[in-house]
């Protein structure tokens, strides 16, 4: 086995990590709130120290708690939980935050995290009242 290193560009310090279910990409979150998303191959291919991401995300401003793929990587979802409301979904393949969710409306409050269902169709997320909120993602045929 080997392990490869390398600094997360902009980062002032990686406060969370996440792998797709098909080892594919991964994505760091800082403590500024950068969500940096990277080919494994485009790492482990060129073993550079600094390689560069494919999506940068600045959405949200408070350190990045919690960072999570779907099971098959086309969503990635971003919480954090010092700011009320903290969370965005990246779609990941066009490489663009959800700008339709969430809404002014959703009763997120301080997410605490998010888990997406097995077939991708649903996310549920806890906040800080203790409540579990439950979303289908419409996308998806099924749950």
């Amino acid at each position: 086995m080997y392990v490869y290193r390398h600094t997360d560009e902009g980062s002032t310090g990686t406060r969370a990590i996440a792998v797709t279910a098909d080892g594919s990409r991964y994505a760091t979150g800082s403590e500024a709130g950068v969500v940096n998303i990277y080919e494994v191959q485009d790492v482990m291919g060129n073993k550079k120290r600094h390689p560069s991401p494919i999506k940068s995300v600045f959405n949200l401003t408070t350190p990045i708690d919690e960072i999570t793929f779907n099971n098959d990587g086309q969503l990635l979802s971003m919480i954090s939980r010092r700011k009320k409301d903290a969370m965005k979904l990246l779609n990941c393949n066009i490489m663009n935050v959800v700008a339709n969710w969430p809404t002014s409306g959703t009763p997120l409050r301080y997410a605490q995290c998010a888990a997406f269902s097995p077939n991708g169709g649903m996310i549920s997320v806890a906040n800080d009242k203790g409540m579990c909120l439950l979303y289908r993602i419409l996308h998806y045929e099924t749950a």
